[in-house]
């Protein structure tokens, strides 16, 4: 099988900087594992990473749809899959990076969806149910609990109606690399970073969204449903700011939980280790294996 090399932890644990040493390191290409950096003009909420960050670096999956357009899982797992397959072609690891761990185990596992057609499937679910579902599949834009018609249409484009078949069957030889450190100083990490995106224009950004009418899944996901609602007068600036920090820490900790129950996941504690090291020493030992 094809080997895969993804990058994985919670929100602002420092995955980016890490896949791009890498990439660079083994000569190859990145695959945005995140749900929210598809989307052009969703930037600094979404941590996407800039032009100059990049280091030469080509990144796939990132700016490839107008925030208006709806983005699947579907989407995802058939858009990865091609591109490893290119990359594999080329002699290239291909790597994955990214939070949206659902999305990444679509694309690594037999998964099957079937095309997107509104049913009663999930009719007989509460709305608190339903929020609880898109929690579980590691979703970073949830819509309002009391909102039940974005509710379901969000669970449908997510799941594509139907439940995975086959789901526990791999296509790829994946390893998985995540990055964690004590929950006290993520969470500092994360609020540190909620605050650095206010300083380099978060507020801004939304605003411009806000302004152009746009109202969609996308806006949706954290530090752009908490400004929305800023901006509606529903509460304050600095309640909205303490929100995407407090839904940033509460994403952070549902990454956690599904990384470790649903993949093999080699975490590096970077505060402990150099993950760079870490990382290559795990990586070059995974591609020995294919020799042997």
């Amino acid at each position: 099988m094809k080997k895969v090399v993804v990058i994985v932890g919670p929100t602002g644990i420092g995955k980016t900087d890490l896949s791009i040493k890498i990439a660079k390191h083994y000569n190859t290409e990145i695959i945005s594992g995140d749900s929210v950096q598809v989307y052009r003009r969703l930037d600094i909420g979404s941590g996407k990473v800039l032009k100059d960050e990049m280091d030469g670096i080509k990144h796939h999956l990132i700016d490839i749809l107008d925030p208006i357009e709806d983005y699947s899982v579907s989407d995802f797992q058939k858009n990865a899959r091609f591109i490893i397959d290119e990359l594999s072609k080329k002699e290239k690891l291909p790597i994955i990076c990214g939070g949206t761990g659902y999305y990444i185990k679509a694309a690594l596992y037999d998964y099957e969806f079937t095309s997107s057609k509104r049913t009663d499937k999930y009719d007989n679910l509460s709305n608190e149910e339903i929020y609880e579902r898109l929690k579980e599949l590691n979703d970073s834009s949830i819509p309002n609990i009391n909102n039940r018609i974005r509710l379901l249409r969000h669970l449908e484009i997510l799941e594509t109606i139907d439940e995975p078949k086959n789901k526990n069957i791999m296509l790829y030889d994946p390893l998985f690399i995540g990055l964690t450190c004590e929950r006290d100083k993520l969470y500092e990490r994360i609020n540190q970073r909620v605050d650095k995106m206010i300083q380099n224009g978060l507020i801004e950004e939304v605003k411009a969204l806000y302004d152009s009418g746009l109202k969609a899944k996308s806006v949706q996901s954290i530090g752009y449903k908490e400004l929305y609602d800023y901006f509606d007068s529903k509460i304050s600036l600095d309640d909205a700011i303490n929100l995407i920090k407090q839904h940033s820490r509460n994403f952070a900790k549902r990454q956690y939980t599904w990384f470790n129950n649903q993949v093999h996941t080699n975490w590096i504690d970077i505060e402990k280790e150099n993950a760079y090291e870490k990382a290559l020493e795990l990586i070059d030992e995974f591609i020995k294996e294919k020799e042997n």
